[in-house]
This record gives structure tokens, sequence and C-alpha cells, in this order.
């Protein structure tokens, strides 16, 4: 009797404490010299477990091109295999293609997945706030449907949303989703970043919750932003995909 009281007190303590957040697996590529023409593949499985203990992962055989870092941004950050932050991007930007995750929770990944690897907290927010503003950005939508005889339906959909800039599609996991693509070229985000880093940098943005508040307020008309993970979608048919 004591002895499985001793073990469900090490038990209930061992489940108490935080997610250890960390790499999973050896990020390799392939073929011999790929990274100088931007076409490579992984040779085994790779992920990452964030601190809450939910695991990402990029299969063997991913095609990656390594970090999405725009040209302008290079002699600010890095380039595209810097070994730094290489690890987080990859499995970044696979979520980014697939868009099975919800995006929020996907960019923040990154964030986290920065900090394991080792990057300054500063440079972690700067990188952290460029994705939320410019890279790829989805939203689930719900599609409206009417109900009979019921006036106050759950399910009743409000006026059409538009989501500008935003194409609708199927995700991998066959959810419908506005997907807008990667604005790292756009001179206005591109302005954006630069002015976002400056602030950051100076030290009066200390947390990813405040780098997601700051993204904002800095971009109020940003309806993706605005928005969260989901929204109720009641559209023209001629703009549903055939699922």
């Amino acid at each position: 009797m004591k002895c499985n009281i001793a073990i469900a007190m090490i038990l209930s303590v061992a489940f108490a404490l935080p997610a250890r957040a960390e790499f999973v697996g050896t990020l390799e590529f392939e073929p011999a010299g790929c990274k100088s023409t931007g076409q490579c593949l992984l040779v085994y499985d790779f992920g990452y477990i964030d601190p809450s203990g939910v695991g990402w992962q990029a299969k063997a055989g991913l095609k990656t091109d390594g970090a999405s870092i725009p040209a302008w941004a290079q002699s600010i950050i890095g380039g595209a295999w810097d070994t730094e932050y290489l690890r987080a991007a990859v499995i970044h930007d696979h979520y980014c293609e697939r868009t099975v995750r919800p995006r929020t929770a996907t960019h923040r990944m990154f964030y986290n997945a920065l900090i394991e690897s080792g990057v300054s907290q500063a440079k972690a927010l700067v990188m952290y706030y460029a994705v939320m503003v410019g890279s790829h950005m989805w939203i689930n939508l719900m599609e409206g449907q009417p109900c009979s005889g019921i006036a106050n339906c759950v399910r009743r959909a409000p006026a059409e949303t538009v989501i500008p800039n935003a194409s609708i599609r199927p995700n991998q996991a066959g959810e419908l989703q506005a997907y807008r693509p990667p604005r790292f070229d756009d001179p206005a985000v591109m302005r954006d970043i630069r002015e976002a880093q400056k602030i950051i940098e100076a030290g009066s943005i200390k947390a990813p919750e405040e780098v997601e508040q700051f993204a904002k307020r800095r971009n109020p008309s940003d309806f993706f932003l605005t928005h969260g993970d989901s929204v109720r979608y009641h559209g023209p048919s001629s703009k549903l995909p055939d699922r």
C-alpha cells in the first residue's frame, strides 16, 4: 500500500510539471550541395514539442528551401540556411503550407522554437512580429446554414463576410479556409517590420503576448489579425470550391 501511494505521488508531481520544449530528431538535408540551389529534402523525420506538450513534425522527404527570409531582411536577420533559427523555420514553413493547425498557434510555435534554438529574445520577438504581419495567413470558415422556424439560430450566418486579398480553399485536412500568401515583398509590410524592429529592440516590448497586441495596434485593418482563427462565413457559392 505504501509503495502504491509513493508511486501515485511521484506520478502526480511528474504530470504537474510543465511540458519540456525540445526538438526531436536530426535535421539533415539531401542531396549534397542542395542548399546552394535552395532545393533540399529532409533526410529524417524532424519535429518539435512546444511548451504545452503539442508535437509538430516535418516528415522525411519534405521539400524545403530553408528559412523563408526575404532578401531585403537577410542583412538584418540572417540567411535562409542560418543554423541559429533553421530548425524553427523548417517546421514553421511546413505548417504554414499545410495550414492544418490554427494560424495563431503555428506562429506562436515559431517564436517558442526560436527561443529553444538559442535565438535571443529580442531577435525572436522581431521575427515573431514579422511572421504575424507578413507570413502565410489563414482563417477557418464556418459555413452558415439557415435554420427553419428558429429566430436565434446558432447556425445562422450574418451578412456575407468579405476577406480582403484572400482566396477561399480547403486545407490539407479538408477544412474550408480563407488564405492569404506571404507579403514580405510588399513595401508597406517591409516598412512596418523595419519600424517595429526598432521599437522592439529598444526594449519596450518584452513578451510574445505584447508583440501580438502591438501587431494588432499597428495593423487595425488586417482582417486576419483582428479575427483570430475562425469566422462565420456566408459567401456566394461560386466562391466555394468543390470538396
